[in-house]
């Protein structure tokens, strides 16, 4: 099958173009400066979005969810989670963090550790009211 693109012009100078492959079809939008914006890959196993592009921002008046087998998030600098209200992280397997530093802050209120079992402290020095 040809892969040469199907243009649609759109509004704004933009364009929809659909490639045809052998194992993949794929719908991209175009910028007014013809590169990338998204595009839904289509094959045997589904289809995948991909976007590009400087930002990409998702927004739902209520509830939003991801549902996967796997799920991974990465950031170049920074991630950031927050809540305007509780934060739940909560594990079936283990629970692991590492940082080059680590810091527990309670703003108002007291830090409880509960362990079923024992509780290990270990550091060149443990320091306790200092």
């Amino acid at each position: 099958m040809s892969n040469e693109p199907r243009p649609i012009d759109l509004a704004g100078s933009h364009r929809v173009q659909i490639r045809r492959g052998d194992a993949t079809d794929t719908v991209e939008l175009l910028g007014r400066d013809g590169k990338l914006v998204f595009a839904i890959e289509v094959s045997e196993r589904g289809p995948v979005l991909r976007f590009e592009g400087p930002a990409l921002t998702l927004r739902a008046a209520g509830e939003l969810a991801l549902e996967a087998r796997d799920i991974s998030l990465r950031a170049e600098s920074r991630l950031s989670l927050e809540a305007g209200g509780d934060l739940l992280i909560r594990a079936d397997g283990d629970l692991h963090s590492s940082a080059r530093v680590q810091t527990i802050e309670a703003v108002l209120g007291d830090v409880a550790i509960d362990a079923s079992d024992d509780v290990r402290i270990d550091g060149e020095r443990v320091l306790v009211n200092t």
